[in-house]
């Protein structure tokens, strides 16, 4: 795609007074915030003043009430020395009217104190009131410059996003044969609006002064796209249906009223406030507009949705799903598509979910919030289960389990309830596996170069060049997967729980003992002996015996459908220890007893241990 930005003159001209205005403005603000700030440090000084009068003169009056206890006494001292005297005309009275006249010296100057202290204060308060009269026009001033920064931003805004430009686009189509030439060209020239809008409001939106803000609100705004004219350049059909054309595209951005303040984040009255200002302007603009264009353009252009197309935002709450509109696939969501006004059919679709579908009509931008549900299916007894995975295949083989009680178990606990589960129908294979690691690269611990334990001389070796794609005989894919560890077992089951929806994880040892018995209270499924080849395990007779594991369901299945619980592979359980549960190719019968456990450490992996899968059950 090619680009070519026109703007006339008089719009780029404004665009840049938009932008010098709201500059210009904030360097005011600044003005006059710092003449607020250094006017409020004039004012702290000023009741700080206020503050140490008020300590004065409150001390003061603690010594005039001291002053006023002082004279009385002297004055009580001096009348006892005259009522002496009357008695006694030698008495000398000196002494308590000396001290009588001082205490009304030293009340006097308290009084003279108390009076200046007052006037200092009626002149600083008097200060204050005026100071705080200019403060609050200095505030006025500041909030009035703050409102018009506002008002500038969203014409600045407004400006930026409804220029006008043009866009040359070129493209390649296939149509089908039974497809006119026609229709053909309709649906190139419909596509390559479709593509040229969304690069135009994306391209917009991320040059705007404010981008960064605008990017924040700008998923649920109403701004769309005029589409003003456009031009074929070139067309022409070559090959079997190939449609190949350049079109020009001109067009303007439409900030719908109050969407100025949705994506600056600001409340609605300033754009009312903006719109009152700029009534005029705007008559301006779209005459002069309409004289650019009048010899392009018929008056029905004129109206609003004219070749207008809105983005339709469709979000859903799972990954991996597809959307549908109107019939025509998008791919997964999280996605945007421009479209026309009017009324649109939009279905999204997961496996092992229900299909959400809704009807919209497109007026302004919109978004649609999908909440797919997971679809519920009720599991009879012993139904065969095989769960979708995202790529369309399909997942290990599962059998649903009934509840029921655990009367026999190896933790001593009789009578234990489990709840009924579906699970592996055997362990999961090396197919299994490989879908995995086809899906998402994944490198298991021996393949990291821990390598897999093997039995070298009845002896547990750690050989390198193991792992589950060769572990040291012979397999194919209908094998379990053996050289994996817990963390491996790990990874595989959260990959199987997402893409299917589906929550899986290994049974615990409960749960194990549970399917492998079947019911039964003996040594293995079938009763007390191992007998001849009813299992793969060492010593047991089957062709496998002591050599390699075996094909998965080589054996007959047990009373619930489920293939190798004895054998073949220790299979891993859940819980405070990793222990893993059943015996295997190369463990003797006794091993492979229903009680028998194998605990393990977290990071052992060997060519004789596998797991099996086990799928809760909606309710």
């Amino acid at each position: 795609m090619s680009c070519v930005l026109i703007i006339n003159t008089a719009q780029a001209t404004e665009i840049e007074q938009q932008k010098n205005t709201v500059v210009n403005i904030q360097i005011a603000l600044k003005s006059i915030q710092s003449e607020y700030d250094v006017f409020n440090e004039l004012l702290a000084v000023i009741n700080d003043d206020i503050a140490i009068e008020k300590s004065k003169l409150t001390n003061i009056r603690m010594q005039k009430k001291m002053l006023t206890q002082k004279t009385e006494k002297a004055l009580a001292q001096m009348n006892a020395q005259y009522q002496l005297m009357i008695d006694n005309p030698m008495q000398d009275i000196t002494t308590s009217q000396n001290n009588y006249r001082a205490a009304i010296q030293l009340q006097e100057q308290n009084n003279l104190l108390i009076r200046g202290s007052v006037t200092v204060l009626a002149q600083l308060s008097k200060q204050l009131s005026e100071k705080n009269i200019e403060r609050i026009r200095l505030l006025n001033q500041r909030e009035t410059i703050s409102e018009e920064i506002n008002i500038a931003r969203i014409s600045r805004l407004k400006n930026e996003i409804e220029e006008t430009q043009s866009q040359n686009i070129s493209q390649s189509i296939n149509c089908d044969l039974q497809t006119s030439f026609i229709k053909c060209i309709d649906r190139s020239n419909r596509l390559s609006k479709q593509e040229v809008s969304k690069s135009y409001l994306n391209t917009v939106f991320n040059s705007v002064t404010e981008s960064k803000l605008v990017s924040k609100f700008k998923a649920n705004s109403s701004a769309h796209v005029k589409l003003i004219s456009h031009k074929i350049l070139t067309g022409e059909f070559s090959g079997q249906g190939t449609y190949s054309s350049t079109i020009r595209v001109t067009m303007q951005g439409v900030l719908p009223k109050n969407e100025a303040c949705k994506l600056l984040n600001i409340a609605i009255r300033y754009c009312a406030a903006q719109a009152s200002q700029m009534v005029l302007p705007a008559i301006k603009n779209n005459f002069k507009n309409f004289k650019n264009f009048k010899n392009n353009k018929s008056n029905k252009d004129n109206k609003d949705n004219k070749d207008a197309l809105y983005q339709l935002t469709i979000r859903s709450n799972k990954y991996d799903d597809e959307v549908f509109i109107d019939g025509v696939s998008y791919g997964s969501s999280k996605l945007s598509v421009m479209l026309p006004p009017g009324p649109h059919h939009v279905i999204i679709k997961k496996s092992n979910y229900i299909d959400f579908e809704q009807n919209v009509k497109l007026k302004n931008n919109m978004m649609v919030r999908a909440k797919l549900v997971k679809a519920t299916v009720l599991l009879q007894d012993g139904q065969a289960v095989q769960d979708l995975l995202a790529s369309g295949e399909r997942g290990p083989e599962l059998i649903s389990v009934p509840g029921g009680q655990l009367t026999t178990s190896v933790d001593k606990t009789n009578n234990q309830t489990i709840k009924a589960f579906s699970v592996g129908k055997n362990p999961i294979t090396v197919a299994d596996f490989k879908r995995f690691v086809n899906a998402s690269n994944y490198i298991t611990t021996a393949e990291s170069g821990s390598g897999c334990v093997e039995y070298v001389y009845g002896k547990e070796t750690y050989n390198v060049n193991l792992n589950w794609r060769r572990p040291g005989f012979a397999q194919t894919d209908e094998h379990p997967v053996v050289c994996i560890s817990s963390a491996d077992t790990s990874a595989y089951l959260a990959w199987l729980s997402k893409a299917t929806g589906q929550k899986y994880r290994l049974p615990n040892n409960g749960e194990w003992e549970y399917i492998a018995r079947a019911g039964s209270s003996d040594n293995y499924w079938w009763g007390n002996d191992a007998g001849n080849s009813k299992a793969n395990c060492a010593y047991c007779g089957s062709q496998w015996s002591n050599k390699s594991t075996a094909p998965v369901q080589s054996f007959k299945a047990n009373k619930f459908g489920l293939y190798d619980t004895v054998g073949n592979v220790w299979e891993l359980t859940s819980g405070n220890d990793l222990v893993a549960r059943g015996g295997a190719w190369n463990f003797t019968p006794r091993l492979s007893q229903i009680d028998v456990r194998l605990a393990l450490e977290p990071d052992f992996q060997a060519n004789y241990v596998g797991f099996r899968a086990l799928r809760e059950n909606e309710h």
